[in-house]
């Protein structure tokens, strides 16, 4: 593998059009600054979130932005079901973070140790065997015309690498970036997480050299892998290209958001002031119409339970254990498809002689399914959702569990009216119940329990 330096690279002239046209936009954006916090602030929240969709991405992650940009802003893995994709999400964010305490110490570019570790941050808790360590075994890539090198040449060529990285300081960035991530990419050093971290360190370069991050986006996979290709055969300028279109697409989006806070801000508010007024004031009132339904139900259930226990000799118990309902910016999140951390709102705990299950009430997003097609009022809400757990199992949604004979799926609020969603068995489909007392809920989700799961 020939990793020989970027100074040797030709650039033709679209390439050193494209480079010019960065400089351009980088100096647009300098004579702009200082920029302001909230300026900075929406930046950097848009950009983290480019960055970790996009790369997560291209590499087969399946979370869309919106739902990366909601684990980043939760901070922890809500959906339990994809939490390998948001534990990606998080460590490159992390790993993001890392590489930007980096740039004001060019050294650590070439440091191996700096390079390893941003790495193991990459794949930590999702292949920790891999995470770090540069790989000793061959791989091979099935259908790919390049293959990786011999694990017994890495160290050499990790070696070349960071020398030849360290004494091209003087050179164009935005080839030198480009140069590294191939070059990152085709040494293949780990098993996994190569990608990712090219791309890191192709950013960690334009930071260090007064520039901004070049995120190239998944609808530019097919293209990206080519100019990877291009490369391999010697020829640098596709991807520096890429890379240039890229950077340049970020630094626009710098100029765009001083421009609106320039010219727009004050126009917008104007407008926006007095109608967000009126729609918070409707918004709180639903919140607390939505909130006074929740509570019946969470009385319901431990009315019930209170007298299931008294009439029991003991055999037959329930415990309720509750928590504090969710706040309104919380009930706002979760309503526009967002995650938020602490949102159970009680646990019914079922005993009958030594058979003990559990169920865990808490606050979710409805998601639309066919039976809301045929019901009046059905759209964005935040419902009351169940899951079982027996012993030290996990936790799993009524809805998920095969062939469950409890029929409850979602508590919601319709028109301000408590609202049911159950599994009609006999007709295998889900069916609402509309302006049901939640006294009904709770009795028949307890007799369906112990009559269906405890017998």
């Amino acid at each position: 593998m020939d990793i020989s330096s970027p100074g040797n690279v030709a650039l033709d002239q679209v390439t050193l059009e494209l480079i010019s046209d960065a400089k351009k936009l980088a100096r647009l954006v300098n004579e702009s600054r200082p920029l302001s916090q909230e300026v900075i602030r929406n930046i950097e929240k848009e950009l983290l979130g480019e960055r970790v969709y996009n790369s997560n991405a291209i590499e087969g992650n399946t979370l869309t932005l919106r739902e990366t940009r909601s684990v980043l802003q939760a901070g922890s893995i809500a959906d339990v079901s994809r939490r390998r994709e948001a534990a990606e999400a998080l460590n490159l964010a992390k790993a993001i973070a890392e590489v930007q305490e980096m740039i004001q110490e060019p050294e650590s570019w070439s440091d191996i140790h700096r390079f390893t570790a941003v790495h193991r941050t990459i794949l930590s808790g999702v292949k920790d065997d891999a995470a770090g360590r540069i790989r000793s075994d061959g791989i091979l890539i099935t259908g790919a015309k390049y293959q990786p090198p011999d694990p017994s040449q890495l160290d050499m060529l990790l070696s070349q690498f960071f020398a030849t990285l360290k004494d091209a300081t003087q050179l164009e960035p935005i080839l030198v970036a480009s140069w590294a991530h191939w070059v990152i990419v085709r040494i293949h050093a780990f098993a996994d997480g190569n990608g990712r971290l090219a791309r890191l360190w192709q950013d960690l370069i334009l930071f260090g050299n007064k520039l901004t991050a070049a995120v190239i986006q998944l609808q530019d996979r097919t293209e990206y892998y080519a100019t990877l290709e291009s490369a391999d055969g010697g020829n640098l300028n596709p991807l520096t290209q890429l890379v240039a279109r890229s950077l340049n697409r970020t630094l626009q989006i710098y100029l765009n958001e001083q421009r609106e806070v320039d010219e727009l801000k004050g126009w917008a508010a104007g407008i926006v002031g007095e109608t967000n007024a009126r729609v918070n004031e409707k918004r709180k009132l639903e919140y607390l119409r939505w909130v006074r339904q929740m509570d019946q139900v969470r009385d319901a259930f431990e009315r019930c339970a209170t007298q299931v226990t008294n009439a029991s000799d003991g055999a037959v118990e329930i415990q309720v254990n509750s928590f504090d309902i969710i706040d309104q910016p919380t009930w706002e999140t979760l309503r526009s498809g967002g995650n938020a951390p602490k949102t159970w709102y009680f646990w019914a705990n079922f005993r009958n002689g030594n058979v003990r299950v559990q169920y865990c009430f808490f606050f979710g997003r409805h998601w639309f399914s066919e039976a809301d097609r045929d019901t009046p009022g059905i759209g964005p809400s935040t419902c009351l959702l169940v899951s079982e757990q027996r012993g030290d199992e996990k936790a799993v949604r009524l809805s998920e569990i095969q062939n469950c004979p409890l029929t409850l799926r979602e508590t919601l609020v319709v028109d301000d009216k408590l609202a049911r969603k159950r599994f009609d068995i006999a007709e295998e489909r889900d069916v609402y119940d509309l302006e049901i007392d939640s006294l009904q809920v709770a009795r028949e989700f307890v007799q369906e329990v112990f009559l269906k799961r405890l017998t």
